[in-house]
């Protein structure tokens, strides 16, 4: 367990950083977690610090229903998408939720976004999902609709929100960073392609 933490750890501070450097989130927005293997608990993001202050001394740790296990800080407001995708998905490590500009003008106009560049591609084959959710935070029933998805398309590694940004998933938050970006890329290419 404690070697785990510590590689889970190591992997969310190096993502968190990478992901507030890449500007796919701005204030105080976006959140990112990672599954400690073996246990029903997440590392996540403290509610009201950004992707770039994230360290050793303010990660917490919450359990699936995101109840705190350990930390002084409250977990973010969205444990419940990120508990809901580890219960429901064992082969998801870590999951990066972020508010990349592009990202939302295209799930705001679009169903769904079509693969215009090779490094998506990649990635995928089928176009990225758009989840037409209109509440301010995941909740039940968006949970059920991001759930669909999933049935409809298979293990997706990202999908759309509209007016919410993207969430990426991956083994690891590094992985799910990086998909994250170049989802971003694709969705510029996109909406430049499209307007």
């Amino acid at each position: 367990m404690y070697l785990d933490f510590l590689k889970g750890k190591n992997d969310y501070i190096r993502a968190s950083a990478r992901a507030h450097q890449a500007g796919l989130a701005a204030g105080t927005g976006g959140n990112l977690s990672v599954r400690l293997q073996g246990e029903e608990l997440m590392l996540v993001k403290p509610s009201g610090i950004t992707l770039g202050e994230v360290d050793e001394t303010n990660l917490i740790l919450a359990d699936f229903e995101g109840r705190l296990v350990e930390g002084d800080m409250k977990p973010t407001k969205e444990t419940l998408l990120h508990g809901e995708l580890y219960k429901r998905y064992p082969h998801i490590g870590a999951v990066v939720h972020v508010h990349p500009i592009y990202s939302i003008i295209v799930a705001n106009v679009f169903d769904e976004m079509g693969l215009v560049t090779k490094q998506m591609k990649q990635v995928m084959d089928i176009p990225v999902p758009v989840c037409k959710i209109k509440n301010n935070t995941i909740n039940r029933e968006g949970m059920d609709m991001i759930h669909s998805i999933f049935v409809k398309n298979g293990d997706v590694p990202c999908f759309l929100l509209e007016e919410h940004g993207l969430v990426a998933v991956g083994k690891t938050a590094l992985e799910a960073c990086y998909i994250a970006e170049l989802v971003e890329e694709n969705a510029k290419v996109f909406w430049e392609m499209h307007r």
